[in-house]
């Protein structure tokens, strides 16, 4: 029987969105830093993604620190302390524009 307490199986949604800055249809690197272990989510067209930190394959506890690395066109880093007390939880990354460079061959 499944322990419906149990926070590695309980579905706990993070938001992240990204302000004007971002780009959308991006991905960004979802680092639980207690684990280590890293999901890749991808934002929608209007910039925001959604992680439940149950797909992690190690799980998750309350207090764990949730770093959001955005590695797309724009960039920035955001992180969520998990409150399992709480339901869904959400936060903005600051993005600035990733740098490129143009060669004429």
């Amino acid at each position: 029987m499944i322990d419906p307490t149990d926070a590695t199986i309980i579905p706990h949604l993070l938001g992240i969105i990204l302000d004007g800055i971002g780009v959308a249809n991006t991905q960004l690197a979802a680092t639980n830093l207690r684990t280590g272990e890293t999901q890749r989510v991808a934002t929608d067209a209007s910039k925001v993604a959604i992680l439940d930190a149950a797909d992690f394959t190690n799980g998750y506890i309350d207090g764990d620190e949730i770093l959001f690395e955005n590695v797309g066109a724009s960039k920035g880093t955001q992180t969520i302390t998990i409150n399992t007390a709480t339901g869904f939880q959400e936060a903005e990354i600051a993005a600035t524009v990733a740098l490129t460079v143009a060669m004429n061959i």
